[in-house]
């Protein structure tokens, strides 16, 4: 069941925050403000297999009151992606999502994260062995406007190709980290090409939103379905 489809517009996203966004961040979150959707943290595909998985997937700790919640996965081995949404989908998460978007050097030194926009072609493997794992749920991508550049076109255009079901770009491009203003244009120009390309897709925009006033008005601008905030 694809339940972003459902959602009503314009809706709010908590990002996937490291160190942030656990078990206990979101209970509280649910408690006292709870957005329309919550992400965990990212969570390293690699690890979910390895001897270190016991402490790992303690980030796929959920209630059902933080509901719809979508679980981020990273790394760079498909075999891994495709165990991982067979996992998160045994686990009856609401939906799975992979990072493309991170950009921390430890990260993109091991070609992961937002390393991915500069490999269009292991990209698609990771997006293809999610979508076979993850059967009953949705895949989604989070990702940025580029890597070194702007590349917005070319990036977006292919991710809108590979058929997912809901795509959050962040308006800046990997090297900036947090740095500067997010470019609300570009992310703009993702919605233009989501309307050429794939109709059905969700666009979430990501970047310096910091009340709701902000959320209904950026959506409104640039015609997008919701927002995600950190």
């Amino acid at each position: 069941m694809n339940f972003w489809q459902n959602l009503p517009k314009p809706f709010t996203v908590l990002a996937p925050m490291e160190d942030v966004t656990d078990f206990v961040f979101h209970e509280i979150i649910a408690e006292i403000a709870k957005p329309d959707v919550l992400f965990t943290e990212f969570t390293s595909a690699d690890a979910l297999f390895s001897k270190g998985r016991d402490k790992v997937i303690r980030s796929f700790m959920f209630s059902e009151k933080q509901r719809p919640i979508v679980a981020q996965i990273w790394g760079t081995n498909p075999e891994f992606y495709f165990k991982a949404a067979q996992l998160i989908t045994e686990l009856n998460f609401d939906g799975i999502d992979l990072n493309m978007g991170c950009p921390d050097k430890a990260v993109n030194k091991k070609k992961a994260g937002a390393a991915l926009i500069t490999n269009p072609n292991l990209a698609k493997e990771l997006i293809q062995a999610a979508r076979e794992g993850a059967t009953k749920i949705p895949v989604s991508v989070k990702t940025r406007i580029g890597f070194n550049e702007i590349i917005t076109n070319d990036w977006i255009t292919f991710l809108l190709s590979q058929n997912i079901d809901e795509l959050t770009v962040h308006g800046r491009i990997a090297t900036e980290m947090s740095k500067g203003i997010a470019n609300w244009e570009e992310i703009g120009q993702v919605v233009k090409l989501k309307n050429k390309i794939s109709p059905k897709t969700i666009i979430i925009g990501n970047g310096d939103v910091k009340s709701h006033q902000e959320v209904l008005k950026k959506c409104a601008q640039y015609n997008l379905d919701g927002i995600m905030i950190g």
